[in-house]
């Protein structure tokens, strides 16, 4: 099973290779947890010989069956001889007690001639018992010793003997570790939304996703059959049931309660025994949350269900619809949809919608799927099925969202057909999906009774033709609501002026801020609706107005607390997006932080969205191999290559990336793609490649190709003038200036920086002047460079740039760069090799050491390293005193 999230649990037994803090470690998890995943990610990250003792639960009932196969495992030419040993002494009427046996173990394992070595057991409770204990009496006196032990088991008893040994429990998967792993199980034609149901109906637990997954019929797989809530239980979740139920048996009375709340999704305190609720939930086994309770874990839910007979549940529904009827509306609902003849569908779906207003999803998916199940496919019902979708779309739930879009078929009903596209237009966008739209090419007449509903279907589907720089088609549904002005709504309305505020920003034409809201008045804004104050915030910030774009979306998620949560996610992306177009990084990576920790999995933007963020985000932090993975990886998705701005987009990113990392072949192969899709678009400052392009052909030596490209930069820029235009258009004349003019054209890309202007701008600018500056020269340029771009927030170190690469080489050293650094003057002097400088440090700084040139923060390697953030800090100050390191950057230079 390929391995999904357990990124500390991996790191934390890969520490236990390279500190002697300890020697042996016990991880636990229950059935289908991954155990055996987590030891295949281990063996394949340590770098020490790595020894797999497989267990054989049917040798269990033979005396040191496992302690065979650990020697075995050893290799080492006296290991059959300590065999024979450890039998003989373990033979009846030997005399040999089970202390002096425990020595004779461990003074052979000492005895062994081995290199360092991780020995990983998995299922180490299947094997014999006096095998057990020989190994844990061996685990806890390994110091001294080559070997590190890492052992699996189900659990620990606290009489056992393991329970003295460092453990490691393996928790359930998040919510979108689970999703994600769900993706890497199912085939491609697997609806997103039920995936997204499964990862939640196992609790998160990997060998009963695998099962579900593998379970689904080819009509529940693609979304066209409803799901059968809960889920018929696998082998995986009787096991973890039975674990979890096992102290529960003798209570015959609480196990009675817990049965009858597993009939329902959720459910009202209020209707139940509290002394019982009380003490399922201190057993673990029920959530209670303000006035609802739950069972905690629904594969115990699904095991209890499906443990009850037919006529045993719909008793049970019986006696708990008149129970909760008052008391419990929703819960009703849901029991009555198996108790009556013509069960209430609209009634169960509209209860639906109500638990996702209150943030109870689950409930929600149970009751839709229910419905879908009982239900006729009437319009009516369908309605309220659109109401559910439609509410699960505001709350960020994209994937169940479609999955419900994708069961209504076309209203008779107007309203209902524009509330259907309108919803379909939408999540087909926001996931990243082409929208077409073709029901909008029937016109339609001012007159006509659905004007006003055609009117905002047409401008809603105006912002994603804009957002896509489709800027015709965006112009020519913006005309059609135009047409239509006296059939407009005041929200249409704004709407549809907002999107034109957008068009403008892209072409570069966007009136002043003083022409705009009566100059941007906080009044006019808070007046507009959410949508619309996110496209006039974008709008700002496409047009180079950062400040104004700032503050506006600073509006924008000042009032979150009454903002639909999709809201609320655009708002963050876009003022990330704005930050990393000002070229503040700093700011940048702390927006990324906040968006991309409060999206989830279910709700994130489109795959090429997230990617542009992520890729920024490890570009900035020096991890350049980490961004053009996510770029390819989004480019060799089918998907992407439908979204042409997209694409351009990330081969700009990708070229930038390159060439900043000195791979300029590359680089340019990649910004000429970039410009080959983004041809049409002549608003220079959306795609920002041609100054790249410029500098990559000027390090290729094809100066004919960088005057070109610079001539059509200054035509774009003066038909469409703007800040970033008039710095980027500077440096790349003096880039390709002749003899005459170099000394003028370097003086002014210099001379036309501003203190508020983009410090990332300014560094570019001093790079690429070190790049064809004299020796002398040089030195100066690349330390104000280096200057510039730590003030803009780039985290990695910067040193003097050489005449063959505008900036230094963000990534380890490669064998397809395409010029080798070499030292010129001015630069830092030559340091100890790297090597040399480890030898000085201890193996916990050390591992610290290997965590910073990986890019980790302090809180981050505290996390990895099971350390506090201060010990963190402590360690990296011996480690500056012990190699002569000025900073964390000068640290990674050191040793880089």
């Amino acid at each position: 099973m390929a391995l999904t999230g357990r990124r500390l649990e991996v790191d934390r037994i890969a520490t236990l290779a390279a500190l002697p803090r300890e020697c042996a470690m016990v991880v636990v998890g229950d059935p289908g947890s991954g155990r055996s995943s987590v030891l295949d990610a281990v063996a394949n990250r340590v770098a020490l010989p790595v020894v797999r003792v497989g267990v054989n639960g049917t040798e269990s009932r033979w005396p040191l069956a496992g302690v065979t196969s650990l020697f075995t495992a050893l290799d080492d030419p006296r290991a059959s001889a300590h065999i024979a040993l450890l039998l003989e002494s373990d033979a009846p009427g030997s005399g040999s007690g089970g202390l002096a046996a425990a020595h004779d173990f461990l003074e052979a394992v000492q005895t062994l001639t081995l290199p360092p070595t991780v020995v990983l057991i998995d299922d180490l409770d299947r094997m014999d018992a006096e095998s057990q204990e020989l190994i844990a009496f061996l685990a806890g006196r390994l110091a001294g010793t080559a070997l590190r032990l890492v052992a699996t088991v189900r659990s620990v008893p606290s009489d056992g003997p393991l329970a003295s040994l460092p453990t490691l429990r393996l928790e359930p998967l998040t919510a979108d570790e689970a999703l994600v792993a769900a993706r890497s199980m199912a085939p491609a034609d697997a609806n997103e939304g039920v995936l997204a149901v499964l990862a939640q109906e196992t609790g998160g637990n990997p060998g009963a996703l695998r099962e579900q997954v593998d379970a689904l019929t080819p009509g529940q797989r693609t979304g066209t059959e409803p799901l059968l809530l809960p889920l018929r239980p696998t082998a995986t979740g009787e096991a973890i049931a039975d674990r979890s139920l096992e102290h529960e048996s003798e209570g015959g009375r609480d196990l009675d309660v817990l049965a009858r709340l597993a009939l329902a999704p959720v459910a009202r305190t209020a209707a139940w025994d509290r002394d019982s609720v009380d003490d399922l939930a201190d057993a673990g086994l029920v959530a209670v949350r303000g006035q609802s309770v739950t069972v905690r874990d629904p594969l115990v839910r699904s095991v209890l269900w499906w443990r009850m007979s037919a006529r045993q549940r719909r008793a049970g529904h019986t006696e708990l619809a008149g129970v909760v009827a008052e008391s419990d509306p929703r819960a009703a609902a849901w029991h009555r949809s198996f108790v009556d003849d013509v069960p209430d569908v609209v009634g169960l779906l509209t209860a639906a919608a109500g638990y996702v207003a209150d943030g109870v999803p689950n409930a929600a998916v149970a009751l839709a799927e229910r419905a879908l199940h009982v239900g006729s496919g009437c319009e009516d019902e369908r309605a309220a099925l659109l109401g559910v979708a439609e509410a699960m779309l505001a709350n960020r739930m994209l994937g169940l969202a479609a999955r419900y879009l994708a069961a209504i078929r076309p209203f008779r009903r107007t309203a209902d057909e524009v509330r259907r596209l309108r919803l379909l237009y939408s999540v087909q966008y926001l996931r990243g999906e082409v929208v077409h739209a073709d029901e909008l090419l029937v016109p339609v007449a001012p007159d006509a009774p659905e004007a006003p509903a055609a009117a905002g279907l047409l401008a809603t589907v105006a912002s994603f033709r804009a957002e896509s720089w489709d800027l015709e088609q965006a112009r020519d549904l913006l005309a059609r609501v135009e047409a239509l002005r006296p059939a407009v709504d005041a929200h249409t309305a704004e709407i549809a002026t907002a999107v034109s505020h957008l068009v403008d920003a892209i072409d570069g034409t966007l009136a002043p801020d003083t022409e705009l809201y009566d100059g941007l008045a906080t009044s006019q804004l808070l007046a507009l609706s959410d949508p619309a104050l996110l496209l006039v915030a974008h709008a700002l910030s496409l047009g180079e107005r950062h400040r104004s774009a700032r503050r506006v979306f600073a509006l924008a998620m000042a009032r979150s607390q009454e903002t639909q949560a999709v809201w609320t996610e655009a708002a963050r992306y876009l003022s990330a997006e704005n930050e990393l177009r000002s070229g503040n990084y700093r700011q940048a990576l702390r927006a990324i932080d906040v968006w991309d920790a409060a999206a989830g999995a279910d709700g994130r933007p489109p795959e090429a969205s997230r990617a542009l963020a992520i890729a920024y985000r490890h570009f900035a932090e020096g991890r350049s191999h980490e961004a053009l993975e996510v770029v390819d990886r989004c480019l060799a998705q089918r998907s992407t290559n439908q979204l042409w701005a997209t694409t351009a987009k990330l081969h700009a990113l990708r070229g930038r990336v390159l060439l900043l990392d000195g791979r300029v072949e590359e680089a340019v192969v990649a910004l000429e793609a970039a410009d080959a899709v983004g041809r049409s678009m002549r608003n220079p400052t959306m795609l920002r490649h041609l100054g790249d392009l410029v500098e990559g052909y000027v390090r290729a030596g094809r100066t004919d190709d960088a005057r070109t490209v610079t001539a059509r930069l200054a035509a774009d820029h003066h038909a469409r003038p703007s800040r970033w235009g008039a710095l980027v258009l500077a440096r790349s004349l003096a880039l390709v200036a002749d003899d005459t003019t170099r000394d003028a054209a370097r003086r002014r890309a210099l001379e036309l920086f501003q203190p508020h202007d983009s410090q990332y701008e300014r560094a570019r600018t001093f790079a690429a002047l070190a790049c064809v500056g004299t020796a002398a020269e040089r030195p100066r340029l690349g330390a104000a460079a280096a200057a510039s771009y730590e003030a803009a927030g780039l985290r990695r170190p910067l040193v003097t740039p050489v005449a063959s690469a505008a900036m230094p080489s963000f990534a380890p050293p490669s064998s397809v760069r395409s010029v080798p650094s070499a030292q010129v003057p001015g630069s830092p002097r030559s340091v100890p090799d790297a090597s040399a400088v480890l030898t000085t440090l201890t193996a916990e700084e050390r591992a610290v050491v290997q965590k910073v040139t990986e890019g980790y923060r302090n809180r981050e390697i505290a996390s990895s390293l099971f350390m506090s953030q201060r010990t963190v800090e402590l360690r990296l100050t011996q480690i500056y005193r012990k190699v002569g390191a000025r900073s964390r950057s000068h640290l990674v230079a050191l040793l880089t």
